[in-house]
């Protein structure tokens, strides 16, 4: 994946997030769901019915796992140039 240093970071801390947030989102389904109960239109049917559906809840969570570690795979298939991993100044 051929991007900025800065897009790349952006992208890893997405990575990050999908990941940490999967993850609690397969742990602890519903308490995760209702944590974000708000009342927002769309958000406070969708959360329950996430929270009445954990298995569901659980699924989603997995997904967001998968293409959180899929997105960070492709951020290290190649790796990092000089010019990347060298800040200028040091140069």
């Amino acid at each position: 994946m051929r991007s900025s240093l800065w897009t790349k970071r952006a992208l890893e801390v997405l990575a990050v997030i999908l990941i940490g947030d999967g993850l609690i989102s397969v742990l602890r389904p519903v308490g995760h769901s209702l944590l974000w109960w708000m009342p927002l239109p769309g958000v406070r049917p969708l959360m329950e019915w996430c929270a009445e559906r954990p298995n569901v809840t659980r699924t989603l969570g997995l997904s967001q796992v998968a293409v959180g570690l899929w997105l960070d795979a492709r951020l290290y298939a190649s790796p990092p140039t000089v010019d990347e991993r060298v800040p200028a100044h040091f140069r």
